[in-house]
């Protein structure tokens, strides 16, 4: 009974967590990066600089506090302290540009924001430029000149987002439509821990002999383990549903999960997902030689699997060398199948190649385990 609970809790308080830290992430990212704003040269150029910075939507300039401009030793100060992460700095003798960095950041998030910076710099500076070569030219044809800038200007072609969907999909990629596969598959592959535990135990206590004694083989004992568990995958599938299609939605005013409409192809998904899950518990059970060994090795296999199969990282952001490695794990194969399902809407032909890939796990772990089993009896 603890490991079934396990089985269920575990999953439900990761995909909280994550999904929480992950929406939280994106809404400090919506409402601006705080930054430190010290102009001593005091110049149109540097007042528009600070409009288009606090314009932009990313970042949050302050240039005064307690109505007072920032200095460059305050911002030294309040940033090496960790109370902004960053800081732009105009000197009055025209030098460069400095930006300050608390030296604590992460490398992504550093590079990425001192990237964005850097454009909305070069652009303000780049329009500066062009007036001051409107300014030099003659009176009379300025006016002229400066329309045809504006005029061009507004002719050019807008910039959108769109996502490349198919074409009836009415399915909008969310955090919630990400998440929940990867958390589908990390819940079933967790049942590594009970199953291959109960096995062992089977084993080491002699009951795995005793239903040997019966008129019924190895592969009946090992189906009966399968249908049991089958069921627990099932209802893990459902309970991460509930969760996306209900829970957060209603509780954190997130995205509802979008299931589509392809259903009888979830359906398959599911259960080939859940039978290689089934069998890498069977195969680790088989193998293992005491409870502890099948705890540790299932427990951290699964979680290394998990990594690098997107539960917790998206896959893109890995190294190739990581995301080549991840196309042999089974956690890959059924998050796959879902993302192909809920996010890109396809149907039961785009998830037969990674189907078939579950199922021939599963049936090499059940005919492994089988091995194992008759060559120590």
């Amino acid at each position: 009974m603890p490991g079934l609970i396990i089985l269920f809790l575990m999953p439900v308080l990761l995909i909280f967590v994550v999904t929480l830290a992950q929406e939280n992430a994106l809404k400090s990212q919506n409402s601006g990066t705080r930054l430190l704003f010290v102009d001593e040269m005091k110049t149109p150029f540097t007042a528009t600089l600070l409009t288009n910075l606090d314009s932009s939507g990313f970042f949050k300039p302050v240039a005064e506090i307690g109505n007072v401009p920032v200095t460059l030793p305050q911002a030294m100060e309040l940033i090496s302290r960790g109370d902004y992460k960053f800081g732009v700095i105009i000197p009055r003798s025209g030098e460069a540009i400095n930006l300050l960095i608390d030296p604590t950041l992460q490398e992504s998030f550093r590079v990425a924001t001192t990237n964005s910076l850097t454009y909305i710099i070069r652009g303000v500076q780049t329009k500066a430029a062009m007036n001051n070569i409107l300014a030099n030219i003659p009176g009379n044809m300025q006016p002229v000149v400066r329309t045809m800038v504006a005029e061009t200007m507004q002719n050019l072609p807008p910039v959108k987002e769109t996502y490349a969907l198919r074409e009836k999909s009415q399915i909008t990629p969310n955090v919630i439509q990400n998440n929940v596969p990867g958390f589908i598959l990390f819940a079933m592959f967790f049942i590594v821990i009970p199953l291959a535990g109960s096995l062992v135990t089977e084993k080491n206590e002699g009951s795995f002999k005793r239903l040997r004694s019966l008129p019924v083989s190895i592969s009946t004992i090992l189906g009966g383990k399968v249908l049991a568990y089958l069921v627990v995958c099932l209802l893990q599938f459902c309970l991460m549903m509930v969760i996306g299609t209900w829970v957060f939605p209603t509780f954190f005013g997130f995205p509802q999960l979008d299931l589509g409409h392809q259903y009888a192809a979830i359906f398959i998904a599911t259960v080939a997902a859940s039978l290689a899950a089934i069998g890498f518990g069977i195969i680790v059970g088989a193998a293992a030689g005491t409870h502890n060994q099948a705890a540790l090795f299932g427990s951290v296999m699964v979680v290394l699997l998990g990594i690098i199969s997107g539960t917790f990282l998206p896959i893109h952001i890995m190294p190739q060398f990581i995301q080549l490695i991840s196309h042999l794990s089974p956690i890959r194969w059924g998050i796959d199948n879902y993302l192909n399902l809920f996010i890109r809407e396809g149907n039961i032909a785009s998830i037969l190649p990674n189907t078939l890939l579950l199922i021939l796990f599963f049936g090499f772990a059940i005919i492994t385990s089988i091995a194992i089993f008759a060559k120590r009896n």
